[in-house]
C-alpha cells in the first residue's frame, strides 16, 4: 500500500474536526426543493406590465443630488446609500431578472456566504458545515417599481449608473416531472450536508427581452480601488488556490513535471509542459511582475480544510508564493499532513485564462503578452497523466449501463480531450460520494473568456439563485483539487481585478479582424495594402470597406442571433436558459447542466481568440464560420456529416489563421472524435474506461479506434443519465441556430469579430 494511502487511513482515525471518515451525504435536489407558487405568481403578474424603465432623480445619503436632464456629475463613494427614483423599475432581482451597473461593475444582488469547508480525509471528499467564515453582503437594499435603494459597491471605480430589467416570462418544465417546474438547489449551499439546514431553491426561469434606463452619469471616488486591484492581480497570477498541497496529497509532483523528469505516457518522450498542457514560460514583460516575483499572502485568501502535521504544525494561514518558471503555476508554502511545512506547486487563473499572443501594435512596434482573461487554447488535462495522480488509475464500479467493479486506466481518454477544454470529473473515482465523482458521462467543457464577466448574473449554467463571477469563486473547484471557500476581502479584490482585464480588448479586436481578413483574402479590398501595425493603430472603423461590412453584419446578427444574443449592457446575451432538449450538445451534458436541465445563452466577446479553443460549451465547433453556416444545422449536408456522423476521417485542412494545432492530430475539430484502442499491459484497463462510456462505439471499418456516436447520444440520452421515462430527444445539431444564407456569413463574421 502506498505511503499516502497509509497516511490517509491513519489520519482518518485520529483527526478531529476535519470530517474524519464518516459518510458524507449531500442534499438531494429533488427532495430539498419545493415549488414556490406565490413567488411564481408575483413574477407572472410583474411580467404582465413592462413599461420602459425611467430614472427621474437620485438621492445619495439622503440628499437629492441629481434630476433627469441635469448636466452635473455627482460624486459617489463606495458604501454610499443611493436611492434611484423613477417608474417602471420592476420589482427587483428576485421577482424580475434585474441588474444595476455602476460602470462595469454589477451591484451585488445576493448575499454571498462563505461557509466553513471540511474534508473526509479518507475519501478526500470536500463538504461544508453551516458555520460562516465570512460574508459579502448584497448591495441591493430595496427595490420597488418606483424606487431602488442600493449601496455603491466596494469595487466600483467609474460610472455611469444603468438599470436593466427583464421579466421572467415562464419557467422550464422538468424533464423528469412533465407539467411541473424544474426546481434547483442554490449552488452556494449545496455542499452543506447538515440534514437540518434549509436549502434555498429556485426554478429555472425563461426570460424576455431587456430594457434599460438612461445612463445616470456619476464620478466614483474609491481610495481603496487600486489596493483591491493589486491584491486581485496577485491572486490571479501568484496565488495557487490551495492546489499545491491538494495535488501533493493526491500524488502529483509538479517539480518532476517542470524539470523534465516526467514522461509522456503515450509517446514515451520527455513531457513538454507547453506541448501537453499549454504552460508558457514566465518571461518578464510578457506577464505582470507579480507573476514572477515572490509574493507573501498575509492572510491567504482562503483556508484549506486539509489539516497540518497533526498538532505539531497547524495548517498555515499565511505564506510565501514564488515562481515555478511557468505562467500560472506557483510554489506556495503550506503544511503537508505527513511531511510538515514546505512548499508545493499548484496552478491559478492564469494557467487556463491566459493566452500568449504576439502582434504589431503600431508600425515597427511589436508586443508579446500573456493576456489574462482569454482562454488558453493549449491548456489540457494531460498534466494529470504525468505522475501517479490519484484518480487516473484504480478499481472503480461501472455505471448502471456497464456495472461491476474493475480496474480502469483513464490515460487514453484524458489524453484525447480537445485542448482548451477539460472534464475534471474524470479524475475523481466513481462512487466516491463527492458532488463531482466520475460519472462515465464524457462531458468536456470549454474554458470561458472572462475578460468581461461582471455584468453576468449567472455563472456557467447555474440558475438565477446563483450569482455570477463573484459566487463562482466562493467554492472549491473540487475535481482539480482546489479547496476552501474564499474570504470576502480577497474575493472583492479578485472581482475588482476583473474590471481591468478588458484593458487590451481594443487591440485584440483589431488584430483578430485584421488576421481574419488577411487569411480569407479580403484585406486588400476592404482596407488596402496595410500592415497589421497600421490597421491596429488606426482601428477597423477607419477603413470604409470594413465598416460597411460590419454594418451589414450587424443587421444580419440582429436578424439571426439577436433574439438570444442581445441585451442593453453589450454582453450579447439575454442570459436565457434553454432546456437540454432545445439546445443540445455534442458531448454529454456536464454535471451542472444536468442539474439545471438547461444551458445558459453564452456571452460573446473576443470571438476571434475564443474560437481557437473551440466553440460552444464543449468546444467542438472549430471556427465561427462553421458555427453560423446553415449547412451545420442541416442534416445530410457535407458539413453536418463531417461534424455529426460516424465516417472515415477526412482531412479538413487548416481550420484558420493562427489556430493552435489540435493534439492528438487524429482529433481535429470538425471531424469525427475518436480514441485509440490501447495495447500492452495497460491496454485492457484503458480500453475498459472508454467502453464504459455509453456513446463511444466500435466500427467494423476501423479496428484501431473507438468513435463518439453523436447520433446514438442524440437518440438515447436521458433515461440512464437523468432518470427520465424515455429519451429526452436532442436537436439534429447542437445549438441548432445558424444564419439563414451562406452569402451572409462573411458580413456576419465582420461584425462578430468586433464584439
Amino acid at each position: 500500500m502506498k505511503p499516502a494511502t497509509l497516511l490517509l487511513i491513519f489520519l482518518s482515525s485520529v483527526l478531529v474536526g476535519c470530517g474524519g471518515n464518516e459518510d458524507v451525504e449531500f442534499p438531494d435536489q429533488e427532495a430539498a426543493c419545493q415549488f414556490d407558487e406565490q413567488r411564481e405568481l408575483s413574477r407572472s403578474l410583474s411580467a404582465n406590465s413592462f413599461p420602459n424603465p425611467v430614472i427621474t432623480s437620485m438621492k445619495v445619503n439622503g440628499n437629492t443630488i441629481w434630476h433627469l436632464g441635469d448636466s452635473t456629475l455627482p460624486t459617489l463613494r463606495p458604501g454610499d446609500d443611493v436611492v434611484l427614483v423613477g417608474s417602471g423599475l420592476g420589482y427587483g432581482p428576485d421577482i424580475d431578472f434585474s441588474k444595476i451597473m455602476v460602470g462595469n461593475v454589477r451591484v451585488l444582488e445576493t448575499d454571498l456566504k462563505m461557509y466553513k469547508q471540511e474534508i473526509n480525509i479518507f475519501k478526500q471528499i470536500h463538504f461544508e458545515v453551516p458555520q460562516l467564515q465570512d460574508t459579502w453582503d448584497k448591495d441591493v437594499l430595496n427595490w420597488e417599481d418606483d424606487m431602488i435603494n442600493f449601496r455603491v459597491p466596494v469595487h466600483a471605480n467609474n460610472g455611469p449608473i444603468v438599470v436593466q430589467v427583464q421579466k421572467r416570462i415562464d419557467y422550464n418544465e422538468s424533464l423528469l416531472r412533465p407539467g411541473e417546474a424544474h426546481n434547483v438547489i442554490d449552488a452556494q449551499n449545496e455542499r452543506i450536508t447538515d440534514k437540518n439546514f434549509v436549502h434555498n431553491c429556485d426554478v429555472v426561469s425563461r426570460l424576455g427581452p431587456t430594457k434599460k434606463t438612461v445612463a445616470v452619469p456619476v464620478n466614483i471616488v474609491n481610495a481603496d480601488y487600486q489596493a483591491l486591484v493589486d491584491l486581485g492581480e496577485a491572486m490571479y497570477w501568484s496565488y495557487e488556490y490551495n492546489l499545491g498541497l491538494s495535488h501533493s496529497a493526491r500524488n502529483l509532483d509538479w517539480v518532476k513535471i517542470f524539470t523534465g523528469k516526467a514522461t509522456d505516457p503515450i509517446t514515451g518522450e520527455i513531457a513538454d509542459p507547453f506541448k501537453l498542457f499549454g504552460a508558457y514560460p514566465t518571461v518578464r514583460g510578457e506577464v505582470p511582475d507579480v507573476a514572477i516575483d515572490d509574493y507573501f499572502f498575509d492572510p491567504y485568501p482562503q483556508k484549506t480544510p486539509i489539516p497540518g502535521f497533526l498538532t505539531l504544525s497547524p495548517q498555515l494561514t499565511k505564506g510565501n508564493t514564488r515562481n515555478s518558471g511557468f505562467v500560472g503555476y506557483r510554489f506556495a508554502e503550506s503544511s503537508h499532513p505527513f511531511l510538515g511545512v514546505g512548499e508545493w506547486i499548484g496552478f491559478n487563473c492564469a494557467s487556463c485564462h491566459g493566452y500568449r499572443i504576439s502582434y504589431e501594435k503600431s508600425p515597427g512596434v511589436n508586443i508579446t503578452r500573456v493576456f489574462g482573461g482569454l482562454p488558453n487554447p493549449h491548456w489540457s488535462m494531460k498534466w494529470t497523466l504525468l505522475d501517479t495522480f490519484s484518480g487516473v488509475k484504480g478499481t472503480e464500479p461501472g455505471p448502471t449501463w456497464s456495472p461491476g467493479e474493475a480496474s480502469v486506466d483513464k490515460t487514453s481518454l484524458i489524453y484525447n480531450v480537445y485542448a482548451g477544454t477539460g472534464d475534471p470529473t474524470m479524475v475523481r473515482g466513481a462512487g466516491e460520494g463527492s458532488l463531482t465523482d466520475n460519472d462515465y458521462s464524457f462531458s468536456p467543457v470549454a474554458t470561458p473568456d472572462i475578460t468581461q464577466y461582471l455584468p453576468i448574473r449567472r455563472s456557467i449554467s447555474h440558475t438565477e439563485s446563483y450569482v455570477g463571477f463573484e459566487g463562482s469563486y466562493i467554492h472549491a473547484q473540487e475535481p482539480n483539487g482546489a479547496t476552501g471557500s474564499m474570504f470576502a476581502r480577497p474575493l472583492q479584490a479578485l472581482t475588482a481585478y476583473m474590471t481591468v482585464l478588458d484593458e487590451y480588448n481594443g487591440d485584440l479586436i483589431n488584430v483578430g479582424l485584421y488576421r481574419w481578413l488577411r487569411h480569407n483574402g479580403l484585406l486588400q479590398t476592404a482596407a488596402g495594402n496595410v500592415s497589421e501595425g497600421e490597421f491596429v493603430q488606426a482601428g477597423w472603423q477607419a477603413y470604409g470597406g470594413v465598416k460597411a461590412a460590419v454594418d451589414r453584419g450587424k443587421a444580419i446578427f440582429q436578424r439571426d442571433c439577436g433574439s438570444c444574443h442581445a441585451d442593453d449592457l453589450m454582453m450579447h446575451t439575454n442570459e436565457d436558459m434553454f432546456r437540454l432538449d432545445e439546445v443540445g450538445r455534442f458531448f454529454a451534458f456536464t454535471d451542472y447542466q444536468r442539474k439545471m436541465q438547461s444551458i445558459r445563452v453564452g456571452f460573446l466577446h473576443n470571438m476571434y481568440w475564443v474560437q481557437h479553443r473551440g466553440l460552444l460549451s464543449d468546444g467542438h465547433v472549430r471556427n465561427l464560420e462553421d458555427l453560423v453556416n446553415p449547412d451545420r444545422c442541416r442534416e445530410g449536408s457535407d458539413l453536418y456529416n463531417n461534424y455529426y456522423t460516424i465516417h472515415e476521417p477526412s482531412p479538413l485542412g487548416n481550420p484558420g489563421a493562427d489556430f493552435p494545432t489540435a493534439f492528438p492530430p487524429h482529433n481535429q475539430r470538425g471531424d469525427v472524435f475518436r480514441v485509440y484502442k490501447s495495447a500492452g499491459t495497460d491496454g485492457a484497463a484503458r480500453n475498459r474506461f472508454v467502453e464504459r462510456h455509453k456513446y463511444f462505439v466500435e466500427v467494423p471499418w476501423d479496428t484501431e479506434f473507438y468513435y463518439w456516436d453523436y447520433q446514438k447520444f442524440r437518440a438515447e440520452y436521458g433515461v440512464a443519465e437523468l432518470g427520465s421515462d424515455e429519451p429526452i430527444g436532442l436537436p439534429a445539431a447542437p445549438h441548432p441556430w445558424c444564419t439563414q444564407n451562406k452569402q451572409d456569413i462573411s458580413d456576419l463574421m465582420h461584425y462578430i469579430l468586433t464584439l
